[in-house]
């Protein structure tokens, strides 16, 4: 489990402290409903976002605080264990973004895939147009086809 840890964020105008907290699980299908309309994507069932949930090899969520109250975003990792993984549904309330909190999802969703794949397992994303550059933070590269991203730690 990670522990929490402090950011800077910007609260309507002003730069503040931020507390999150971000853990493997804890994602719920009514969080990952919210979180998914909170940012424009199409509308998901609660047996839909439930199967999403249930079927991913990894889910992580981040709250705003330690007493998990308040989700403000999650990942999920699919896969075939040791050879493959791809990071999903990545997502951010959009008043939390650019506060480091995607950072911290990718980076717990990467740990927990780093520990079970091969050194030369592909890693994949679909990154939204204008990501590039931070998911290029954490290895992975453009692949040709259009917003799909991948990531070798052997290479």
């Amino acid at each position: 489990m990670m522990p929490s840890a402090k950011l800077k964020a910007m609260a309507k105008g002003r730069m503040s402290e931020l507390m999150i907290r971000v853990r493997a699980g804890g994602l719920t299908p009514e969080g990952y409903q919210a979180l998914a309309h909170a940012v424009g994507w199409e509308r998901r069932t609660e047996a839909q976002a439930r199967d999403l949930i249930i079927n991913a090899r990894h889910s992580v969520s981040a709250w705003q605080s330690d007493d998990e109250k308040v989700l403000i975003g999650m990942g999920r990792a699919t896969g075939i264990g040791t050879q493959y993984a791809h990071l999903a549904d990545i997502a951010v309330l959009p008043g939390f973004q650019g506060a480091g909190v995607g950072t911290a999802i990718i980076g717990h969703l990467l740990a927990l895939v780093d520990r079970e794949t091969h050194i030369d397992a592909t890693v994949t994303l679909h990154a939204a147009p204008g990501t590039d550059a931070f998911y290029g933070r954490f290895g992975f590269q453009s692949s040709g086809t259009p917003g799909l991203m991948t990531r070798n730690r052997a290479d």
